[in-house]
């Protein structure tokens, strides 16, 4: 059985409408996996649907036709992910894991044992590169939502957005793990807190509880942040998925 292969593009499509692939695309598929005329492929479109097309014409540019409708895909997993500064290439593990797993929100936070002291220009700079790893996990997951990104921001508005919400703080002290307390309380949706690697301070975490988050432990240890966001975000992707 051959490997169908997915392709994003910036806009909404309607039933049945030929797509024309940009070149990187149109390269991929006619001189990577080398697709012609009558090969199956599918469409992933700003709205998040997947659609099943039909390569038309190899081109250059190569024209796929869409089904008439989209296929059924995943839904997004009602989490915001919140996740303490860490090194870009860590980072950036994070939102390629995330976006394969669904999470509907993701957002990177400052607090004061950060080891990088991030400045947000360059954060909002970064989002570019963030949008091309979204596309490709979204391609290669088969999911079409992808994650909505926030650029850095700082710990008193991971308060704000926490305080009317179920949240959760990934924390080694937690009486009860994040599964068992998803499942206890089997919030509609959550907000999930993840620490920088040197941790919170106590006023921080402090200040997370007093905002109504429940200390959660994670796996028994303490684990890199990146680590950390993508097992919290997996066990969340199972639990509403198992919902």
């Amino acid at each position: 059985m051959r490997h169908t292969f997915r392709y994003a593009v910036d806009r909404e499509v309607e039933p049945g409408e030929v797509v024309e692939l940009g070149d990187e695309d149109t390269h991929h598929l006619t001189r990577v996996v080398r697709r012609g005329a009558g090969d199956a492929c599918e469409v992933i479109d700003a709205a998040g649907r997947i659609w099943p097309a039909v390569v038309e014409d190899a081109g250059p540019p190569a024209r796929v036709r869409l089904a008439p409708a989209p296929r059924a895909g995943a839904p997004p997993v009602p989490v915001d992910l919140f996740v303490g500064v860490a090194d870009q290439g860590r980072l950036d593990t994070v939102v390629e894991k995330a976006t394969e797993l669904g999470v509907a929100r993701l957002t990177f936070f400052a607090s004061d044992r950060a080891r990088r002291k991030a400045d947000a220009g360059a954060f909002d700079g970064r989002r570019e590169r963030w949008g091309r790893l979204t596309e490709a996990a979204a391609r290669q997951s088969g999911r079409g939502s992808r994650p909505q990104l926030a650029g850095l921001v700082p710990f008193s508005t991971v308060i704000d957005e926490i305080s009317t919400r179920d949240a959760f703080l990934l924390d080694a002290a937690g009486e009860h793990g994040l599964g068992d307390t998803l499942r206890r309380r089997d919030p509609p949706s959550a907000a999930i807190v993840v620490g920088p690697e040197a941790g919170l301070t106590r006023d921080e975490v402090a200040q997370l509880c007093a905002a109504g988050a429940e200390p959660c432990s994670l796996a028994g240890a303490t684990l890199r942040t990146e680590t950390a966001a993508i097992a919290a975000a997996a066990i969340a992707a199972d639990h509403y998925g198992a919902g």
